[in-house]
């Protein structure tokens, strides 16, 4: 991060005192503002490659040890869908924050370094979570397939 200044910040306690430098952004605080009130959004997209692998994992130990084909497809089913709702949660967020970063570049007074900047992680942490469900997709099509040809046939 660019910084422009440092901060001190003292805090004393029963028998000492601690001084420690804080780095200050080099861009205003009306842009870190503008562009801070998607940080949010940018640490859900990043964290969401990371949701994905732990539901992965997570379902990975579940099957190794249930062995009902019914009860494994229920599994299946259900780390599916909180896959899917982390990835559109991702979404969501990748494009309120490039929303954000497109208006402050359009802004008279942008803080052009800060928006790329903010652009750069976004667009990494995108293709992060693209990898993770490719990733996902690649170790369950059998299982899906087997899962659906069981239900075919079954009548219900």
């Amino acid at each position: 991060m660019d910084t422009h200044e440092d901060a001190t910040v003292v805090t004393t306690g029963s028998s000492h005192t601690v001084t420690e430098q804080r780095p200050q952004p080099a861009f205003s605080t009306s842009t870190q503002h503008r562009l801070g009130l998607r940080k949010n959004d940018l640490d859900l997209v990043q964290g969401a490659s990371a949701a994905i692998a732990d539901l992965g994992a997570e379902l990975d130990r579940s099957l190794a040890s249930e062995k009902r084909d019914s009860e494994r497809l229920r599994m299946l089913r259900e780390t599916t869908n909180r896959i899917t709702r982390t990835a559109n949660d991702a979404v969501h967020a990748y494009r309120r924050a490039s929303r954000a970063i497109k208006t402050e570049l359009e802004r008279p007074d942008a803080n052009v370094p800060a928006a790329e900047e903010m652009r750069r992680r976004l667009d990494e942490a995108r293709a992060e979570v693209l990898r993770a469900l490719e990733v996902a997709q690649e170790r369950y099509p059998q299982v899906i397939d087997d899962g659906a040809a069981a239900e075919d046939s079954n009548p219900g």
